[in-house]
């Protein structure tokens, strides 16, 4: 089921596997970006999702407020959804790869749920659903 969908951003929860897929496409206003992330976070609590997919490969780099808001305010929400597993698909743009390391996987303090990234779709999906 499609509940957000821009020329920048696709939310999709996916009932059957409870699966949320955020699927980005470009470039977007520091407000759309902030503001979709903040409907994120509230999908995946009023759903109570467990899984989730975070595709960032055509994500442009963020300017330095926005990443700073992303450490600061998204991963913390993010850090207390109901997730058991997260995945996500890397950045293709090398700047927002390195920034996406820097917030994700640098942090000082992990995410509370198994964390993996993938090359594709279809692999993150599966291992999403996979027993153990």
């Amino acid at each position: 089921m499609v509940y957000f969908q821009t020329d920048y951003l696709l939310l999709e929860y996916h009932v059957a596997s409870h699966v949320l897929l955020s699927q980005w496409y470009g470039k977007c206003s520091s407000l759309q970006y902030r503001q979709a992330l903040i409907k994120l976070i509230r999908l995946a609590r009023e759903l109570g999702v467990p899984y989730a997919i975070t595709d960032s490969r055509l994500l442009a780099p963020l300017d330095s407020e926005d990443l700073t808001w992303t450490r600061d305010v998204y991963v913390q929400a993010y850090r207390q959804l109901p997730l058991k597993r997260s995945a996500s698909l890397n950045p293709f743009d090398p700047a927002a790869y390195r920034q996406y390391q820097q917030i994700f996987v640098n942090s000082p303090s992990p995410l509370p749920f198994e964390t993996r990234e993938f090359d594709d779709l279809t692999s993150a999906y599966d291992w999403l659903i996979s027993e153990g």
